[in-house]
């Protein structure tokens, strides 16, 4: 788990790197989140916006890491996944939200409704606006 989770379009990947060691600041307007895994969320979002099995995902690798490691880390949002999340509207938002706390009820692992809808809605515009800006969707975890 991470203690601050902040994701953010930035227009390549080496804008992306630079704000390996402080997170992204203001102008790239992070949607800022705590205390979830990252890499099993995107890898469940994936498996339910792709319709690919969860295990074929998770056995794909996630995520590319461009930061060295060494300190907070900066992550790629996989191409399909940012795509897929700009095209969620209103009417399939709910759907995935409502698989999603299925998924993680399988683990045992509560998510409010609410939560789960903002956190999906705010990436869903923050992948628009990737897509529209020809950009990409990243995930600063520090």
């Amino acid at each position: 788990m991470s203690s601050i989770i902040e994701f953010f379009v930035a227009p390549d990947d080496a804008v992306a790197t630079s704000v390996a060691k402080d997170g992204p600041g203001p102008d790239l307007k992070p949607a800022t989140y705590g205390n979830f895994d990252v890499w099993s969320t995107l890898a469940e979002w994936e498996s339910i916006l792709l319709d690919r099995d969860l295990d074929e995902v998770i056995d794909a690798g996630g995520p590319d890491v461009l930061s060295d490691g060494d300190g907070p880390l900066v992550l790629l949002v996989p191409p399909p996944l940012t795509k897929a999340l700009a095209q969620l509207r209103d009417d399939t938002l709910a759907n995935v939200v409502e698989r999603w706390i299925a998924l993680r009820a399988e683990d045992d692992e509560e998510i409010e409704d609410e939560l789960a809808h903002d956190l999906i809605g705010e990436l869903a515009a923050l992948s628009a606006d990737a897509e529209r800006t020809r950009g990409a969707l990243y995930c600063w975890i520090c």
